[in-house]
């Protein structure tokens, strides 16, 4: 066995152990909490019932002990166990989301195509799994512990029929639990269909206004969010009723047993020791509706995380629909089928690009600019391209700047860049005449620089990577005519024999920019 997998296998090792540590010391804190109920109820009873009688002897200094001794035991164990258990919640988390990032990098087919919002599913995925043993196990594991120990005290007491009216409620309390987790749906998924409608009614109202559209829009939208809250609501409401029998069931449970030991002329002690026992049992079996839908959630949460592929947000992997060569020369796009759009009827393209040499994809916006530079990009990766392009880097529209410096943006690329390449690289971009330096601050999201200093400092990360293949979405967006042809020459100049691969709605003003060798296809 390697070093690593030794390593996992000692760590799933550790991390059982805190596990079942956490699961005893919960089953011991609440053992420590139903029996300080009981008991101090029936140490009042009977001070009372002894204060009552003349010449009665009573001594309290056992019970009370006793007492003492279980609200001690009650918050150390309650401290101990919920230590145990969020530690071990949080080594499963940890390890549900790398073992999730090992599958999908060890598949590079799936390389490039994660969308933010799926990243996130993921975080909320392992989350959700690996908080299970707080939120669905230990509740469950309780709740069968306590079962069991109460009856089998109950039955020691001499109430073996309470035992029994208590152990068919809590299995009926866990019927119903059963029951609810079958209807659990994971709202989180609506959610987030639900907001990217939000976000895209948001965008569109200007445009939809304008049309006289705005009214057909705001009604689509309430009808989606009446949807989304009517799913919600009948969720809350099989809860509800879900809690609601439970409750109904510790009820009925504390009449029979009142009933079952009144007829049978127990002292008011013993009565209300095995009320509050009963009751105290119950309300651990109530907790396994939450528990079950717990573990609902969990389940779905892993069968998403057991697929590379499992997160409908992803984006989809275009490989399928292109295929390319590269022979370090020539790439070769044999076959590409463009699909149908408003403006056009679906057809296969095939182009090439040798070493050196420019294609500009045009086409206006929604045609498949984006999605051709994506699939390249993707398809140019892969290990069945031989011989593989040494470097493939792709600038598309949605190209992230993070906080912090220039420098530090561009180190991302090249690690070795030093301020002076930087340097020269914002030269090339035009960038040092805004007065951009490798230690001037971003800002969040680059918004410390305005759209078009953003799309320079995109391409000049780019072409810090040296590639042999170079990938740009919209390379002058926010660029004057002017601008914009000298960042072209740069980038031309700066890889003379690179493949360049450049998507615009239309061919720059100053064709010359592009050099003497360039070719179009367009997607119209």
């Amino acid at each position: 066995m390697n070093p690593i997998a030794r390593q996992e296998t000692r760590s799933g090792q550790g991390n059982t152990l805190v596990s079942v540590t956490g699961l005893i010391l919960a089953v011991l804190a609440e053992s420590c909490s139903v029996g300080l109920v009981g008991l101090s109820a029936w140490f009042i009873a009977s001070s009372a019932i002894a204060g009552a009688s003349a010449y009665s002897v009573f001594s309290y200094l056992a019970p009370s002990g006793g007492v003492r001794a279980f609200a001690v035991g009650r918050i150390a164990t309650n401290y101990a166990n919920r230590v145990a258990l969020h530690s071990a919640a949080l080594q499963r988390i940890s390890a549900a989301r790398l073992r999730f990032y090992d599958r999908a990098a060890a598949d590079p087919s799936h390389h490039g195509t994660w969308s933010g919002q799926s990243l996130d599913r993921v975080m909320a995925d392992a989350d959700t799994s690996g908080m299970s043993l707080i939120r669905a196990t230990a509740p469950t594991i309780v709740a069968v512990a306590m079962t069991a120990g109460g009856c089998v005290a109950i039955v020691l007491v001499g109430y073996p029929l309470v035992a029994m009216v208590l152990a068919v409620a809590a299995v009926v309390c866990a019927a119903l639990a059963i029951f609810t987790a079958h209807s659990v749906d994971d709202g989180s998924r609506t959610r987030s269909f639900l907001r990217t409608e939000l976000v895209t009614a948001v965008e569109a109202w200007p445009e939809l206004a304008s049309l006289g559209a705005a009214d057909q829009l705001a009604h689509r939208t309430l009808r989606r969010l009446a949807t989304f809250e009517g799913h919600r609501f009948e969720h809350a409401l099989t809860s509800a009723r879900t809690q609601g029998a439970a409750r109904a069931m510790t009820g009925v449970a504390l009449l029979i047993t009142v009933v079952l030991v009144g007829a049978r002329g127990a002292p008011v002690s013993t009565l209300v020791l095995l009320a509050l026992l009963v009751a105290g049992v119950m309300i651990n079996a109530e907790r396994l509706g939450a528990a079950a839908e717990a573990w609902a959630l969990a389940d779905q949460a892993g069968e998403r995380l057991t697929s590379v592929a499992g997160d409908e947000d992803r984006r989809p992997s275009r490989a399928p629909v292109l295929r390319a060569s590269y022979d370090g020369n020539l790439l070769t796009v044999p076959s590409y089928w463009l699909p149908d759009a408003p403006t056009r009827n679906a057809r296969r393209l095939a182009f090439a690009v040798a070493a050196g040499r420019t294609l500009i994809v045009t086409g206006a916006s929604g045609s498949g600019k984006t999605t051709l530079l994506d699939a390249l990009a993707t398809e140019l990766r892969r290990p069945a391209i031989q011989p593989r392009p040494r470097v493939v880097t792709a600038v598309l529209a949605d190209d992230y700047l993070f906080t912090g410096t220039v420098g530090s943006n561009v180190r991302l690329a090249n690690a070795t860049a030093s301020d002076d390449e930087i340097e020269e690289l914002l030269t090339s971009m035009l960038l040092d005449r805004s007065g951009i330096e490798p230690n001037t601050k971003v800002g969040v999201d680059g918004r410390a620089l305005s759209g078009g200093e953003q799309r320079r400092l995109h391409i000049a990360r780019a072409l810090a990577t040296r590639p042999d293949v170079l990938l740009i979405d919209e390379p002058t967006t926010g660029l004057d005519t002017s601008t914009a042809s000298d960042v072209l020459v740069a980038v031309r100049r700066r890889l003379p024999d690179a493949v360049l691969v450049l998507a615009m709605h239309e061919l720059p003003a100053n064709s010359a920019a592009l050099g003497p060798a360039w070719s179009t296809v367009s997607l119209d």
